[in-house]
């Protein structure tokens, strides 16, 4: 049985927050280790975190974690470098998954639907909605892995041309937060401390 791994995506420099905001505190732990736990816990064969910018530092928020990690030493260039750097680190994987570091809200149990699609009805491609939006995690067979490398940014072009082959799920509107500003992160501890 060929593996099947879940790829986060950790590399960015966080600009916008001013402040590596995947190492902040989010229900008590950095954001990155609680994203990429919670992802853990979703029963994947293998899980690999890319990282580049403060990468010593978020290999030492993931301390512990079942993992291993790939560095994307271009990480500045954007979200497609960090697709190659995971592509180049995947043989062997029958699929990958795709999440994002910063999406505080989507827990095991999401990541865990998508892994289920996966190995229960065997699409090529899994992806999610969370009401009208497309955003990750997507889940990818092999087949796609050379696309994905050929990627600049996101994949969004890849799951519109493929949409015939593709399973959406549909995950609840309000788990669509990810953390790019100070208003954000505030935002998001309030509803977590809730």
């Amino acid at each position: 049985m060929a593996t099947i791994s879940a790829v986060v995506l950790a590399a960015g420099a966080s600009t916008r927050m001013g402040t590596q905001k995947l190492l902040l505190p989010v229900g008590g732990e950095p954001l990155v280790r609680r994203t990429v736990r919670q992802v853990c816990d979703a029963g994947f064969d293998d899980v690999l975190v890319v990282v580049g910018s403060d990468w010593e530092n978020m290999l030492a928020a993931l301390d512990g974690l079942s993992i291993r990690h790939a560095m994307n030493a271009e990480h500045a260039s954007g979200m497609g470098s960090s697709f190659r750097t995971a592509v180049s680190h995947l043989a062997g994987s029958r699929a990958a998954m795709f999440a994002l570091a910063d999406q505080p809200f989507v827990t095991e149990n999401e990541y865990r639907t998508v892994l289920d699609t996966y190995r229960h009805q065997a699409p090529a491609i899994v992806s999610v909605r969370y009401g009208d939006v497309m955003a990750p995690p997507h889940l990818f067979e092999s087949e796609f892995f050379p696309e994905l490398a050929q990627l600049q940014h996101g994949a969004r072009s890849l799951l519109q041309k493929y949409h015939d082959r593709t399973t959406v799920l549909h995950f609840g509107a309000d788990l669509l937060m990810d953390i790019d500003t100070p208003e954000d992160y505030e935002l998001a501890k309030s509803r977590l401390s809730v």
